[in-house]
């Protein structure tokens, strides 16, 4: 009897580490098959308002990552009149990141820090890469089972930064047989929800095996009863990105 409770005892001790272990597993297969940075879009946005109304933009973007420092580089292409309009975020691992944001009406460039409020007035947070490119080991990764979505078996996992606990947990349903990130939840530090992204049209980026981005993405948020589509137009690897290449030139109309 004592053996047999031991055993109990050693199981129930063990399966949360084995779920743990699992989701982390598959949480890095998917990971590992996107290109989240030093890479180039051009991107086209349709911002749809609760009405229905609806605005179309284009953007150029750079992503580049070295020796821990991120930097994302935004350049508006369309509507003509935003045309220019520039946005560079640099992201530091141990600090406070910057973001600059040039405008070609007046030359002028804007500084201010990235504090989760200001980056939420500049960034989308459509981008896969939002979510993937964060260091793993600093995630905590549970897995809830399976769930199917749209026809497809996911696992389902839920997923915490554990640096940045006032910014809730994220679910995420990833395809059983491709490990393909089809969608994710985002919720407040409440529980309730935020905003819910799917991801679909995978396509495989040319020069690099085994690499493969979401060309369509909707970003629905649910604070603000409105919802964004996205459509990847072009995507390049760009393992040649430096520092430099974030720098703001001012555009001549």
């Amino acid at each position: 009897m004592l053996k047999l409770k031991l055993v109990v005892l050693f199981a129930a001790f063990c399966m949360p580490l084995m779920g743990q272990n699992n989701a982390r597993d598959i949480f890095e297969k998917a990971a590992d098959q996107l290109l989240t940075a030093n890479l180039e879009l051009l991107l086209e946005i349709k911002e749809i308002a609760s009405n229905g109304k609806f605005k179309e933009k284009q953007y150029n973007v750079l992503i580049g990552k070295s020796e821990g420092v991120e930097w994302t580089k935004t350049v508006v292409q369309q509507p003509p009149k935003l045309k220019g309009i520039t946005i560079v975020i640099t992201d530091y691992p141990d600090e406070t990141g910057l973001i600059e944001i040039f405008t070609p009406a007046n030359g002028k460039i804007r500084k201010m820090k990235a504090t989760p409020k200001n980056m939420e007035l500049v960034n989308s947070g459509v981008s896969i890469a939002n979510y993937t490119s964060k260091d793993p080991s600093q995630l905590s990764l549970e897995f809830k089972g399976n769930e199917e979505f749209e026809g497809k078996l996911c696992y389902k996992l839920e997923v915490i930064d554990i640096r940045d606990l006032e910014n809730g947990k994220t679910i995420y349903l990833i395809e059983k047989n491709t490990y393909r990130i089809l969608k994710i939840t985002a919720f407040d530090k409440d529980g309730s929800q935020k905003s819910i992204t799917t991801y679909s049209d995978f396509q495989a980026i040319g020069e690099l095996k085994g690499k493969t981005h979401p060309m369509f993405m909707v970003n629905k948020d649910l604070k603000k009863a409105k919802h964004n589509e996205i459509k990847i137009l072009k995507i390049n690897a760009r393992p040649d990105l430096k520092e430099e290449n974030f720098t703001i030139e001012p555009v001549i109309n």
